[in-house]
């Protein structure tokens, strides 16, 4: 069968698929279990892109339907039990098959209550660039014939296509705006929903024309040795080459460093006593005078006293302290870089709405409260991980959760996107609230890491951020596989890796860009790791990283 001949008989099947009274949308629940697809014939040229299959059509069934779905991993066999003992109705099986010049792409999905089929869905790519649009349209097959939801998309039928033919263009599902409550700050009365992008197997055709996407990282340059535990870094004042300040964080010390080329040297350092806590350090120019200052969530025993820094001439000075505020910077809101903050509470370590905070000289003044509902999840674990980008014309939320996913919240503070991979967790935590009876300890709250948002206001937006792969004992203990440096991009419907350190089994603890303006070819990040926890038996150490982006 030529592929021009399975293209027609694969939209037939689907117009037949559309009538067939054996496909209602009244018989399941939107809930559905996802099992890894599997490659029919040449795998390698395509492994790639069909691994990451399933995580994409997940986005599109929870941003189509809100559907709940489970992603199973190849250590869930069989299938169809790791579904059942999940309490999922449905599992959807998906291959990927090579035929001549083209893809087929074929999706099963079973009734696990009855063992029957429940539908079955086709349709051809011309390229392995086409293949996600077409995943698009399967989602959107799948969301109207298995739970009544019609999701409008703009897409043609696919046709045989003759060698070097110029990649098509993306077609995927277009998504109603999403209200937006009145009194978000600098926003409309609502917020429309990103359209999804090319394939990831063209990083660069995924970007805003004109952008830049990076595909590797290439080390450069280290730091000597730090008899200490990292846990994170940022960059300072730094200019278009990436030389410049960072400011890495211990538990009670902050470390400042210069990049010069490849190297990393110490400049100073800054410490304060045992019972201080730097619980997130953060950087941003407050007065205007082309300077950054620190900003420092400091916690004292269980006391919130943060502080500022501020640079006159060779050494920082304290400039505000005791400030009642979890501080955190969303690098891109309406445009600008955005101080926020959230008060300290009583009963649990965060308290009430997270409010924009303008410098005032000496302190700190709160405006007008974000709308997000700091009181469910997952806003209600706190301001620690909070970051932000501009998706669209839209700006977002983005949110390192107490799973270490990574989440993207509606105005009302509920998640509307939420990562199947775990990224951004921290060795660090801290204590807080009264003392257990049994245990004689206070609850511990687990720190984590929020996106670094690559500068230059890209309507998919970059970010950086470490990834964990969890130990058996969870990273709440302490335990953990391998760590890695990642950069992603948001295709609309998920956050698709364009960039990744190896793998290591130190831990990457913070990473930040050292571009002050536009990402372009060449500019450089720097990382966190720490290579060694200390204990009474073993110091401990830390190291900067310095990487080329390429």
């Amino acid at each position: 069968m030529n592929f021009a001949f399975r293209s027609c008989f694969v939209s037939a099947v689907a117009i037949l698929l559309a009538v067939s009274p054996a496909v209602s949308a009244a018989d399941y629940p939107r809930r559905i279990a996802i099992a890894p697809f599997a490659i029919l014939g040449p795998q390698e040229e395509i492994r790639q892109t069909v691994e990451i299959l399933p995580r994409l059509l997940s986005s599109r069934l929870m941003a189509m339907t809100g559907a709940e779905v489970l992603l199973l991993s190849p250590a869930d066999t069989p299938p169809a039990d790791a579904a059942k003992r999940a309490g999922m109705p449905l599992l959807l099986k998906g291959t990927v098959a090579k035929l001549g010049a083209g893809y087929s792409i074929d999706l099963t999905v079973t009734d696990l209550a009855t063992g029957s089929m429940a539908g079955a869905f086709f349709t051809a790519a011309n390229t392995q660039d086409d293949i996600i649009p077409r995943l698009g349209d399967l989602a959107g097959d799948v969301s109207e014939k298995l739970f009544g939801v019609k999701a409008a998309r703009v897409s043609a039928a696919p046709h045989a296509a003759p060698p070097q033919a110029v990649p098509p263009t993306a077609s995927a599902p277009t998504v109603a705006p999403v209200p937006v409550p009145p009194g978000a700050p600098g926003t409309t009365a609502a917020a429309a929903r990103p359209a999804p992008a090319p394939s990831p197997a063209s990083p660069a055709a995924a970007a805003p024309q004109g952008a830049w996407v990076p595909s590797s990282f290439k080390k450069e340059g280290q730091s000597d040795k730090i008899p200490d535990e990292i846990y994170g870094v940022v960059a300072g004042d730094v200019d278009d080459a990436g030389n410049g300040e960072v400011i890495a964080y211990g538990r009670y010390t902050i470390y400042i460093y210069r990049v010069k080329g490849e190297e990393i040297v110490p400049y100073t350092r800054i410490s304060r006593p045992l019972q201080n806590h730097f619980v997130g350090v953060d950087a941003i120019d407050l007065d205007g005078d082309g300077r950054k200052e620190i900003l420092v969530t400091n916690m004292v025993d269980e006391y919130l006293m943060s502080f500022v820094l501020k640079r006159k001439g060779d050494v920082y000075e304290e400039v505000a302290g005791k400030i009642p505020y979890f501080l955190a910077v969303l690098p891109d809101w309406m445009g600008k870089p955005v101080l926020v903050g959230q008060h300290q509470g009583i009963d649990t370590p965060f308290r009430g709405r997270i409010v924009p905070l303008r410098w005032e000289g000496t302190g700190f003044a709160a405006g007008e409260p974000f709308p997000h509902d700091t009181n469910i999840l997952p806003l209600a674990q706190g301001l620690p991980g909070l970051s932000a980008a501009r998706f669209g014309k839209e700006w977002q939320l983005i949110y390192t959760d107490e799973t270490s996913r990574i989440r993207i919240l509606e105005a009302g503070g509920k998640s509307r996107y939420s990562s199947s991979d775990v990224y951004g967790s921290g060795l660090d935590s801290f204590e807080w609230g009264p003392i257990d009876p049994l245990e004689q300890v206070r609850r511990k709250y687990q720190l984590r890491k929020a996106v670094r948002v690559a500068p230059g206001g890209a309507e998919s937006p970059l970010v950086l951020i470490p990834e964990v792969k969890k130990g058996l004992l969870g990273i709440v203990e302490g335990f953990y596989d391998s760590t890695r440096l990642v950069l992603l991009q948001w295709d609309g419907g998920d956050f698709v890796e364009r960039a990744g350190t190896g793998s290591t089994k130190h831990f990457v603890s913070g990473a930040d860009f050292l571009s002050p303006s536009g990402l372009k070819q060449g500019d450089r990040v720097v990382a966190s790791v720490i290579e060694q926890v200390g204990s009474a038996l073993k110091e401990k150490i830390s190291r900067l990283d310095l990487y080329r982006l390429e």
